[in-house]
């Protein structure tokens, strides 16, 4: 009786951390579908497109870790108000832009805020047994790729009501999550170093482990294909507008049919095929089908070419990332598995920052083909690297 009472007052605190990382990438889904057609009504060209997108990626890159740190310090509670309550203001900043420094400034405040994965997944080990932590991240990781999904499909039905609506409507859920925070979640009776051994392990650390042998390769690959698909993921609207001539509407649509394909690879798919074919094999065979997907997306005007190109990019994507996360943390020794994935995280991060911007200057200066040409080249580079990934065993598929 105690037992279960215990789960079920354990259960309900997780239940509101995974509603955060849900909230969160809602309003990650709601704006990137819209963004670059708002900034281009603001006159920003393709260059200030990757920019932009670009601001979110480099806040994260310095807020992750803070959060993170400060959490084990101040607490997990007063952390996760204080991201919400930033989120909540970067989009509220959005919604009354009426320029491109008030669309910078709402994009960096908003990234900030949206930086609490870290403290998020720290407090999942505070609140969950060792053999039940897995499951924990799996539940944030369903709420990542959910929040994807429904993020877009909300964003093209406020579409119709103003791209500035879109900015209120995902304050809204943000303010929504901060209320239920404020009265519901509890600070973790034992609070672990969890965002400590993840990101503060100081700089010998991430040097040593980029030049770990056992582990720069999936390192580099992590790096590699977050630069591409950001590449896409900056422009995709810029080439559906001008090539396709798609609505604001159409693409977050578009959108929402990348992410369901994600979430189904990921969900109902990736495990079983780890099982049968190993994380080295997966790992090869994403990079092929994405760089087959960048490709051909710019390739023609035919919907169905462009819908195909598309499924490919998801199916490789949702194959490749998770299998290549596994391959790290089983190449990363048991003492230093949270740091080696908390540099696998900067650096995905990284070509977060450094994609936008190369694909953005790609299409404004090279041409609409140009980022895709660029994405499909760096996923043939890292399918190379696959190969020299080590065979890890696999298990018989149940």
């Amino acid at each position: 009786m105690n037992e279960d009472g215990s789960k079920k007052s354990g259960m309900k605190p997780l239940l509101l951390v995974v509603l955060t990382v849900f909230i969160d990438l809602v309003g990650f889904g709601l704006i990137i579908p819209v963004l670059p057609t708002y900034a281009r009504q603001l006159n920003a060209d393709g260059t200030m497109v990757g920019l932009l997108m670009a601001s979110y990626s480099v806040m994260q890159f310095f807020f992750t870790p803070f959060w993170g740190r400060l959490s084990d310090k101040v607490g997990r509670r007063p952390i996760l108000l204080v991201s919400l309550l930033a989120s909540s203001i970067g989009y509220i900043i959005w919604g009354f832009s009426t320029s491109l420094v008030m669309l910078f400034l709402a994009r960096m405040v908003a990234g900030a805020g949206n930086a609490n994965i870290a403290v998020a997944q720290a407090y999942v080990s505070d609140v969950t047994a060792p053999e039940n932590r897995a499951k924990g991240m799996g539940m944030v990781g369903a709420a990542f790729g959910l929040g994807f999904v429904l993020g877009p499909a909300i964003g093209g039905f406020c579409a119709g009501f103003g791209l500035a609506m879109i900015g209120f409507v995902a304050a809204g859920f943000s303010i929504l999550d901060l209320i239920l925070t404020f009265f519901l979640l509890p600070e973790p009776p034992k609070r672990s170093q969890a965002g400590t051994e993840r990101f503060g392990l100081g700089q010998n650390f991430y040097w040593e482990t980029i030049k770990d042998p056992s582990l720069k390769t999936s390192l580099a690959i992590f790096f590699i294909s977050t630069f591409a698909f950001a590449n896409m993921e900056t422009t995709l609207v810029l080439l559906t507008h001008d090539q396709f001539k798609f609505t604001t509407n159409m693409n977050s649509w578009m959108f929402t049919y990348v992410g369901l394909l994600i979430v189904m690879v990921q969900g109902g798919m990736i495990h079983r095929l780890s099982k049968k074919y190993g994380e080295k094999k997966l790992i090869g065979v994403g990079s092929i089908l994405v760089a087959l997907g960048l490709l051909l997306t710019p390739a023609t005007v035919s919907l169905v070419v462009l819908g195909l190109a598309l499924a490919l990019l998801a199916i490789g994507s949702g194959i490749n990332n998770p299998s290549n996360q596994s391959m790290l943390s089983k190449l990363a020794s048991a003492d230093r598995v949270g740091g080696v994935l908390g540099v696998g995280q900067s650096l995905a991060t990284l070509g977060r920052i450094i994609g936008p911007i190369v694909g953005g200057m790609s299409y404004q200066y090279l041409g609409m083909s140009a980022p895709y040409w660029i994405g499909a080249v760096a996923m043939v580079v890292a399918f190379v690297l696959s190969l020299k990934l080590p065979v890890l065993p696999t298990k018989a598929a149940t």
